[in-house]
This record gives C-alpha cells, structure tokens and sequence, in this order.
C-alpha cells in the first residue's frame, strides 16, 4: 500500500513500536526523496513541522537503531 502523503507520516512517526519506527523511517526517507510522489511536502508547512518535532524525538531515543 502506497502511503497516503503527509497526513499518513503525520500519524505514523508518532508510533512507540520500534520495528513500526524504523520501517516508517524508510518509507518516509523515499517519500521525501521523490518529489514527484511527495507534492504535498512544501504545501503543508504545520503537517511537516510536526513530523519533524516527532523525528527530534526519534534522535534522542535510547535504541541506537532508531537514532540512526
């Protein structure tokens, strides 16, 4: 399933599970990659903002896995 934008990382970095976290990690590393399956990045300055505060977060977490 091809992820739905910006409102589905939205959702989806906020997530505890590790696995779930690194999995997103990716999928959202080659979302932002391809500007043409990710329009909706520039567009939605809060959206993006608050991914970006959940992935500080991510930085600071204790399993090095996550952090990387």
């Amino acid at each position: 399933m091809e992820p739905a934008g910006m409102d589905y990382f939205c959702e989806q970095v906020q997530q505890k599970d590790v696995g779930r976290r690194m999995q997103v990690g990716q999928e959202l590393l080659e979302y932002v990659g391809d500007p043409a399956r990710s329009p909706d990045v520039e567009q939605d300055q809060q959206r993006l903002d608050k991914v970006i505060d959940e992935l500080t977060a991510w930085v600071n977490s204790s399993n090095f896995k996550v952090r990387l």
